[in-house]
């Protein structure tokens, strides 16, 4: 039996494609991974950034990003909590998180590791004076 070169050709699409398939990935779904950052002693908590929240932007009046960590206790999760830091024009970075009063904001501290690694992450440059973060 001799192969026609119509044959020949439709065997070779048949072999890329299943080579094609085969290259796919088996359905399987690509996570971001949380990104351990800190441990509390006081309270025995791991602090784990979960990176794929990481969001941020520029205002005419500053700088603003949110991020969520993951509270894990013993090893089991505690809490989840949303840091949403800014920084007006001059002033030192401030925060609030989602488990505090709406109506006011916190000085970020120079040992703040999940605003460290948020800032490492944008690529943005942060000054420490003293006891707070410009």
């Amino acid at each position: 039996m001799m192969m026609t070169w119509k044959k020949i050709k439709r065997i070779l699409c048949i072999v890329s494609l299943v080579l094609g398939l085969m290259m796919l990935p088996n359905g399987q779904q690509i996570e971001a991974a949380d990104v351990w950052v800190a441990h509390w002693n006081s309270e025995g908590i791991d602090v784990y950034v979960m990176d794929d929240t990481l969001s941020h932007g520029t205002s005419s009046t500053g700088r603003w990003f949110s991020i969520s960590t993951k509270m894990v206790k013993n090893g089991r999760l505690k809490e989840v909590i949303t840091w949403n830091y800014s920084k007006y024009q001059t002033d030192m970075w401030r925060y609030q998180t989602n488990t505090m009063d709406r109506s006011h904001d916190t000085v970020v501290s120079p040992g703040d590791k999940v605003f460290a690694y948020g800032m490492n992450r944008i690529g943005w440059p942060y000054e420490v004076r003293e006891f707070w973060v410009y």
